[in-house]
Formats: C-alpha cells, sequence, structure tokens
C-alpha cells in the first residue's frame, strides 16, 4: 500500500436518497451513501464534494457526512472542486458522458456504478478514451473481496471437491441481468480464475417494465461457457433457491453452497462442513479494499484487480447476454456487434409491435 502525503480529493455525483427503501422500477436508492462511508474508512482519500440534481437529496447528504462543496450538477463540480477520484453513482444512461467530463476536466480514478455502460457502441468509444486519457475506472464488483466468496473461489479451484462443472445462481426481487446481476456476471469470471466466456446462450420475457431510465426484462436465463469447460447459468426476475441459498457450485466430486453472503456449506469426499464469515460491516471493508487498490493505482501504478480492462470485459459479457436474446442465437466473444443502444430497448420494441 502506497499512501501520499497529502490525500487524494474524491467527489460523489448522484448521491441518492436519504431514506426510503428502493426498488428496481420506482428507484429511492442511496448507494451514493455507500460511497461516502467507503471513502470515510479508506486512508489517504478525503471526500470533498458531492453533486446532485435533487436539491433535498444534496442537503441530506451534506448534512450526514458534513461534505464541505456540494453542487447541483457535475461539471460545477469538476470546475471548482478539482476532485482527484469520482464516484459515479447515476443510471447508466448518463456514465458515458459523465466519464468524458471527469477525465477531461482531469480526474484520474473513477469508480462508475453498474451497469458499465449501456451499448457494445459505447464500450468501444470508452475503451478509446480510456487509451487516450489514462484515466482509470473500476465498477464495484467488491464481493470478490468478501471472505466467503473468496474462500468459496479457493475451494473450487484447488482440486478438493473435483473438476469444476457449472456455478449456480437465481435473483428474485425483480431485479434484472444489469443492475443486479451484473454482480454475478462478474462473480461467475471471478470462479473462474477471471477469464472471459467463450460463449453465451439466453432468453428473456419483456414486456413494459423500466426502471433506472430503461427498459427491463421480466424474467431472463443465460448459460455460458469458460475455457476448460466450466459453465454458469443465471435466472433473474424469479429466485427458486431456497434457505438462503445465493449460489451453489458444482464439481465432479462435490459442490459448495453459499448461504447468502457470509456462509459457506461445502460437500466433498471427506464429508459435510460448514464455514461462516459474518461480517458486522456489512462488505463495508470489501468496498474499502477497491477504494484503496484504485488509491495505489494512481498513486504508484499498481493494477487492481478490478481496473479497467476486467471490467470492461465483464460489461461486455451483460451486454453480450442480452445480445443473444436480441439475436436469438449463441453470442460468441469478443463481440462483434456495434449496436448503439441498450438491447433491452430492441426486445422491448419486438414486444409492442408483437401485440400490435
Amino acid at each position: 500500500m502506497t499512501e501520499p502525503s497529502s490525500p487524494l480529493r474524491a467527489a460523489i455525483v448522484g448521491v441518492g436518497q436519504a431514506s426510503g427503501k428502493g426498488s428496481p422500477t420506482a428507484g429511492a436508492f442511496r448507494i451514493g451513501y455507500v460511497h461516502a462511508r467507503m471513502y470515510e474508512r479508506t486512508a489517504g482519500i478525503d471526500l470533498v464534494a458531492a453533486a446532485d440534481i435533487n436539491q433535498a437529496n444534496l442537503d441530506a447528504f451534506v448534512e450526514t457526512f458534513r461534505v464541505a462543496n456540494a453542487y447541483p450538477d457535475l461539471g460545477s463540480m469538476l470546475k471548482d472542486a478539482r476532485p482527484d477520484i469520482v464516484s459515479i453513482c447515476t443510471y447508466v444512461g448518463l456514465h458515458f458522458e459523465m466519464i468524458e467530463a471527469c477525465a477531461a476536466a482531469g480526474v484520474r480514478g473513477i469508480i462508475c456504478e453498474k451497469p458499465f455502460v449501456e451499448s457494445p457502441a459505447q464500450l468501444t468509444a470508452l475503451r478509446d478514451l480510456v487509451a487516450r486519457t489514462g484515466v482509470k475506472i473500476v465498477v464495484p464488483h467488491f464481493r470478490r473481496y468478501l471472505g466467503a466468496f473468496a474462500r468459496a473461489e479457493e475451494v473450487y479451484n484447488s482440486g478438493e471437491i473435483g473438476q469444476p462443472l457449472v456455478v449456480t445462481a437465481a435473483i428474485g426481487d425483480e431485479w434484472d441481468l444489469s443492475e443486479w446481476g451484473s454482480h454475478w456476471l462478474d462473480m461467475f469470471r471471478f470462479f473462474h480464475r477471471d477469464a472471459m466466456p467463450e460463449w453465451v446462450l439466453g432468453q428473456a420475457r419483456v414486456t413494459t417494465r423500466r426502471g433506472f431510465g430503461h427498459a427491463m426484462e421480466d424474467h431472463a436465463a443465460v448459460m455460458m461457457a469458460f475455457p476448460g469447460g466450466g459453465r454458469a447459468v443465471l435466472e433473474t426476475g424469479v429466485n427458486y433457491l431456497n434457505d438462503g441459498v445465493t449460489m451453489v457450485l458444482s464439481a465432479s466430486r462435490g459442490s459448495i453452497v453459499v448461504i447468502r453472503e457470509d456462509q459457506l456449506r461445502i460437500y466433498s469426499a471427506e464429508g459435510e462442513r460448514s464455514e461462516s464469515f459474518e461480517d458486522p460491516e456489512g462488505g463495508l471493508k470489501a468496498w474499502s479494499r477497491m477504494a484503496a487498490e484504485l488509491r495505489d493505482w494512481i498513486n504508484d501504478g499498481t493494477v487492481p484487480r478490478l481496473g479497467f480492462d476486467h471490467v470492461a470485459g465483464t460489461a461486455e459479457l451483460n451486454l453480450g447476454c442480452y445480445l443473444s436474446m436480441v439475436d436469438g442465437d449463441r453470442i460468441d466473444f469478443p463481440l462483434a456487434h456495434a449496436t448503439q443502444e441498450w438491447p433491452v430497448e430492441a426486445l422491448a420494441r419486438r414486444r409492442m409491435a408483437s401485440k400490435g
């Protein structure tokens, strides 16, 4: 770890609501508060500014975290506060233009919420922007830093339960493949040594749901294949897993069951055992670890595990899941598409046309 003599200056755009239970379609989320607490506990970074178009939300946030500088928009914050790091906590449709603005203003590091980008064309443009400007970007797929998932990956690839076969997960509560599912897509890569899948095949039911500024599927399922023969399957919109099960990793001579995000049940030739990774901080340590890795990337060039090249791959996988549904075909990686819109919009139009 490298800590500078002067802390890096961090700012947040899109602070979220001070209270209220969020939902995928109604909003009322407060992810900016998580970012603020992340900065509070990360040495070498000071939160100095925040911006939000909703004045009431901004006022509540500034009072909660005693932020010195508050702004009605990103542009004025970049010009006046001149942060080193910016957390982008807005909808996906705003991400690219905000990343462009940050890079143009000399921001050195960005923590951008997921879903990261909204189209293959935008992902290509972002890769060009990063190559041109050198801005450092991470996306908060922080669960790889949680003890239960880190231990599951270790056991899954150790040979203790045999050859990895398939990782299975399901997400209910009306969530989709991007707003929440992108976390599990990244975890699928994590369990397969961060490789990109060779291909993905998916299907979805899309009707009239919208949330976070874009069309959302009601129900979806995708399957993907990794180098070496491993598979992963994700279903969203319906959670058929019971008893707190979050994910199941099946291998040729055993399995690992992830309970919530802090317990494991491991079945092997030696029998069954449980391992606990209870976290009284609710994952905040993992968030801080991610921020510290960005800090070190800025200060000494140490590329983090969630650096841009990696998270761009997970965004490509996310888009590939939807493009398989649009094309009605398997999608092979790397993507060959240049679509310029969120792919679920095409599925929504198709549904409307069929109901004609």
